[in-house]
Protein backbone atom coordinates (compact mmCIF):
# COMPACT_ATOMS: atom_id res chain seq x y z
CA UNK A 1 0.00 0.00 0.00
CA UNK A 2 1.27 3.10 -1.27
CA UNK A 3 1.97 5.52 1.74
CA UNK A 4 -0.27 8.67 2.09
CA UNK A 5 1.39 12.01 1.98
CA UNK A 6 1.09 13.88 4.96
CA UNK A 7 0.10 17.20 3.40
CA UNK A 8 -2.27 15.70 2.07
CA UNK A 9 -3.88 14.70 4.85
CA UNK A 10 -3.91 17.80 6.14
CA UNK A 11 -5.66 19.19 3.41
CA UNK A 12 -8.03 16.82 3.35
CA UNK A 13 -8.52 17.73 7.00
CA UNK A 14 -8.70 21.59 6.28
CA UNK A 15 -11.54 20.66 3.70
CA UNK A 16 -13.60 19.03 6.60
CA UNK A 17 -13.04 22.00 9.03
CA UNK A 18 -13.90 24.81 6.59
CA UNK A 19 -17.02 22.32 5.15
CA UNK A 20 -17.90 22.13 8.77
CA UNK A 21 -17.80 25.56 9.29
CA UNK A 22 -19.57 26.44 6.07
CA UNK A 23 -22.63 24.42 7.67
CA UNK A 24 -22.20 26.37 11.09
CA UNK A 25 -22.22 29.21 9.72
CA UNK A 26 -25.06 28.64 7.88
CA UNK A 27 -27.01 27.83 11.22
CA UNK A 28 -25.53 30.94 12.53
CA UNK A 29 -26.84 33.18 10.04
CA UNK A 30 -30.38 31.69 10.24
CA UNK A 31 -30.49 32.05 14.26
CA UNK A 32 -29.59 35.36 13.59
CA UNK A 33 -31.94 36.29 11.27
CA UNK A 34 -34.96 34.70 12.72
CA UNK A 35 -33.62 36.46 15.92
CA UNK A 36 -33.29 39.94 14.22
CA UNK A 37 -36.74 39.43 12.71
CA UNK A 38 -38.28 38.16 15.87
CA UNK A 39 -37.25 40.73 18.13
CA UNK A 40 -38.62 43.93 15.70
CA UNK A 41 -41.79 41.92 15.47
CA UNK A 42 -42.13 41.79 19.48
CA UNK A 43 -40.63 44.84 19.58
CA UNK A 44 -43.60 46.47 17.61
CA UNK A 45 -46.27 43.69 18.89
CA UNK A 46 -45.44 45.66 22.18
CA UNK A 47 -46.63 48.50 20.85
CA UNK A 48 -49.84 47.34 19.59
CA UNK A 49 -51.30 45.29 22.87
CA UNK A 50 -54.62 47.22 22.13
CA UNK A 51 -54.46 46.31 18.61
CA UNK A 52 -55.55 42.82 18.25
CA UNK A 53 -55.71 42.80 14.53
CA UNK A 54 -51.74 44.05 14.86
CA UNK A 55 -51.09 41.86 17.68
CA UNK A 56 -51.96 38.87 15.96
CA UNK A 57 -50.03 39.77 12.71
CA UNK A 58 -46.77 40.64 14.52
CA UNK A 59 -46.79 37.39 16.19
CA UNK A 60 -47.84 35.34 12.98
CA UNK A 61 -44.54 36.70 11.81
CA UNK A 62 -42.06 35.36 14.68
CA UNK A 63 -43.70 32.56 14.18
CA UNK A 64 -43.22 32.25 10.68
CA UNK A 65 -39.88 33.61 11.24
CA UNK A 66 -39.08 30.51 13.84
CA UNK A 67 -40.37 28.00 11.52
CA UNK A 68 -38.31 28.98 8.78
CA UNK A 69 -35.43 29.10 10.68
CA UNK A 70 -36.15 25.54 11.88
CA UNK A 71 -36.60 24.23 8.74
CA UNK A 72 -33.32 25.36 6.86
CA UNK A 73 -31.26 24.74 9.90
CA UNK A 74 -32.73 20.99 9.64
CA UNK A 75 -32.14 20.66 5.82
CA UNK A 76 -28.53 21.89 5.89
CA UNK A 77 -27.36 19.55 8.93
CA UNK A 78 -29.05 16.81 7.23
CA UNK A 79 -27.24 17.59 3.93
CA UNK A 80 -24.11 17.75 6.72
CA UNK A 81 -25.09 13.75 7.27
CA UNK A 82 -25.49 12.71 3.98
CA UNK A 83 -29.04 12.19 4.68
CA UNK A 84 -31.29 12.11 1.57
CA UNK A 85 -32.41 15.68 -0.16
CA UNK A 86 -36.08 15.87 -0.22
CA UNK A 87 -36.29 16.93 -4.13
CA UNK A 88 -39.59 18.08 -5.76
CA UNK A 89 -40.58 20.07 -8.43
CA UNK A 90 -40.74 24.10 -7.37
CA UNK A 91 -41.72 26.96 -9.45
CA UNK A 92 -38.50 29.10 -10.40
CA UNK A 93 -40.43 32.52 -9.90
CA UNK A 94 -41.18 31.40 -6.19
CA UNK A 95 -37.95 30.03 -5.02
CA UNK A 96 -36.20 34.00 -6.26
CA UNK A 97 -39.20 35.36 -4.17
CA UNK A 98 -38.54 33.22 -1.08
CA UNK A 99 -34.91 34.02 -1.67
CA UNK A 100 -35.42 37.78 -1.89
CA UNK A 101 -37.69 37.88 1.48
CA UNK A 102 -35.89 39.16 4.16
CA UNK A 103 -33.29 40.84 2.49
CA UNK A 104 -32.91 44.76 2.77
CA UNK A 105 -32.26 45.74 -0.60
CA UNK A 106 -31.10 49.79 -1.16
CA UNK A 107 -33.23 51.86 -3.12
CA UNK A 108 -30.77 52.63 -5.49
CA UNK A 109 -30.50 49.15 -6.48
CA UNK A 110 -32.79 47.69 -9.07
CA UNK A 111 -33.72 43.68 -8.79
CA UNK A 112 -34.88 42.47 -12.16
CA UNK A 113 -36.15 38.93 -13.35
CA UNK A 114 -36.20 37.07 -17.00
CA UNK A 115 -38.07 33.56 -16.32
CA UNK A 116 -37.90 31.02 -19.88
CA UNK A 117 -40.64 29.91 -19.63
CA UNK A 118 -41.99 31.83 -17.18
CA UNK A 119 -43.73 28.68 -15.29
CA UNK A 120 -40.15 27.03 -15.14
CA UNK A 121 -40.36 24.52 -12.35
CA UNK A 122 -36.82 23.01 -10.98
CA UNK A 123 -36.65 19.64 -9.09
CA UNK A 124 -34.63 20.77 -5.98
CA UNK A 125 -34.76 20.97 -2.14
CA UNK A 126 -36.65 24.34 -1.94
CA UNK A 127 -35.20 24.93 1.45
CA UNK A 128 -31.44 24.80 0.62
CA UNK A 129 -31.93 26.38 -3.46
CA UNK A 130 -33.55 29.42 -1.74
CA UNK A 131 -30.22 29.51 0.76
CA UNK A 132 -28.52 29.32 -2.16
CA UNK A 133 -30.19 32.03 -4.22
CA UNK A 134 -30.41 34.24 -0.65
CA UNK A 135 -26.31 34.18 -0.75
CA UNK A 136 -25.92 35.17 -4.35
CA UNK A 137 -28.20 38.27 -3.56
CA UNK A 138 -26.64 39.07 -0.44
CA UNK A 139 -23.15 39.08 -2.19
CA UNK A 140 -24.44 41.49 -4.89
CA UNK A 141 -26.03 43.57 -2.38
CA UNK A 142 -22.53 43.79 -0.62
CA UNK A 143 -21.06 44.34 -4.31
CA UNK A 144 -22.63 47.48 -4.51
CA UNK A 145 -22.63 48.86 -0.92
CA UNK A 146 -19.78 51.10 -1.98
CA UNK A 147 -21.27 52.30 -5.63
CA UNK A 148 -24.79 53.27 -3.61
CA UNK A 149 -26.42 52.10 -6.83
CA UNK A 150 -26.37 49.28 -9.11
CA UNK A 151 -28.20 46.24 -10.63
CA UNK A 152 -28.88 42.69 -9.84
CA UNK A 153 -30.54 40.55 -12.72
CA UNK A 154 -31.69 36.51 -12.03
CA UNK A 155 -32.20 34.55 -15.18
CA UNK A 156 -33.40 31.19 -15.43
CA UNK A 157 -33.88 29.26 -18.42
CA UNK A 158 -34.65 25.55 -19.65
CA UNK A 159 -31.56 23.51 -21.04
CA UNK A 160 -30.89 20.21 -22.59
CA UNK A 161 -31.82 17.87 -19.83
CA UNK A 162 -30.79 20.97 -17.23
CA UNK A 163 -32.46 24.19 -15.45
CA UNK A 164 -30.33 26.81 -15.66
CA UNK A 165 -29.84 29.98 -13.08
CA UNK A 166 -27.32 32.93 -13.24
CA UNK A 167 -26.95 35.94 -10.84
CA UNK A 168 -25.40 39.07 -12.33
CA UNK A 169 -24.66 42.46 -10.74
CA UNK A 170 -23.07 45.18 -12.59
CA UNK A 171 -20.73 46.00 -9.13
CA UNK A 172 -17.03 46.16 -9.66
CA UNK A 173 -16.51 42.77 -10.51
CA UNK A 174 -14.24 39.77 -9.23
CA UNK A 175 -10.42 39.48 -8.78
CA UNK A 176 -8.40 37.45 -11.32
CA UNK A 177 -6.63 36.27 -8.70
CA UNK A 178 -9.76 34.55 -6.56
CA UNK A 179 -12.21 34.16 -9.07
CA UNK A 180 -11.12 30.57 -9.93
CA UNK A 181 -11.11 29.96 -6.01
CA UNK A 182 -14.50 31.65 -5.16
CA UNK A 183 -15.99 28.30 -3.71
CA UNK A 184 -12.96 27.01 -1.71
CA UNK A 185 -13.45 26.95 1.84
CA UNK A 186 -12.19 30.48 3.69
CA UNK A 187 -11.57 31.90 0.10
CA UNK A 188 -13.45 35.51 0.05
CA UNK A 189 -13.08 38.87 -1.96
CA UNK A 190 -14.44 40.60 1.10
CA UNK A 191 -12.49 42.25 3.42
CA UNK A 192 -15.61 41.04 6.27
CA UNK A 193 -15.80 37.79 4.52
CA UNK A 194 -15.56 34.31 5.83
CA UNK A 195 -15.00 32.90 2.64
CA UNK A 196 -18.06 30.27 3.97
CA UNK A 197 -20.91 31.08 2.15
CA UNK A 198 -19.99 30.20 -1.25
CA UNK A 199 -18.46 27.24 0.00
CA UNK A 200 -22.03 25.93 0.95
CA UNK A 201 -23.95 26.96 -1.72
CA UNK A 202 -21.31 24.82 -4.26
CA UNK A 203 -21.78 22.17 -1.34
CA UNK A 204 -25.78 21.86 -2.10
CA UNK A 205 -25.90 22.65 -5.90
CA UNK A 206 -23.27 19.54 -6.32
CA UNK A 207 -25.53 17.59 -3.71
CA UNK A 208 -28.07 18.20 -5.87
CA UNK A 209 -26.29 16.82 -8.89
CA UNK A 210 -25.00 19.99 -10.40
CA UNK A 211 -22.63 22.62 -11.00
CA UNK A 212 -22.18 26.37 -9.90
CA UNK A 213 -19.70 28.77 -11.76
CA UNK A 214 -18.80 32.46 -10.93
CA UNK A 215 -17.32 34.61 -13.48
CA UNK A 216 -17.01 38.36 -14.61
CA UNK A 217 -20.34 39.12 -16.10
CA UNK A 218 -21.50 40.71 -19.28
CA UNK A 219 -21.29 44.32 -17.97
CA UNK A 220 -17.86 44.57 -15.80
CA UNK A 221 -19.83 42.72 -12.44
CA UNK A 222 -19.98 39.11 -11.06
CA UNK A 223 -21.85 36.59 -12.38
CA UNK A 224 -22.71 32.90 -11.16
CA UNK A 225 -24.28 30.32 -12.90
CA UNK A 226 -25.60 26.90 -11.71
CA UNK A 227 -27.40 24.43 -13.78
CA UNK A 228 -28.96 21.43 -11.98
CA UNK A 229 -30.12 18.29 -13.83
CA UNK A 230 -33.86 18.00 -14.54
CA UNK A 231 -34.43 14.57 -13.94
Amino acid sequence: MADTDPADDVERRAARLAAAGAVGASVAHELRNALAVAESALFLAQRNLDNRARLTRHLDQVAAEIRKAHDVIGSVLGLARGEPMRREPVLVATLIDAARHGLVFPPSVSFEVAIGPTDLTILCDPILLERVLSNMYLNAIEALEERGHGSITTRAWLGDARTYLEVEDDGPGLAPSVIDRMFEPLVTAKTKGTGLGLALCRIIIEAHGGEITATSGSRGGSAFRMWLPNA
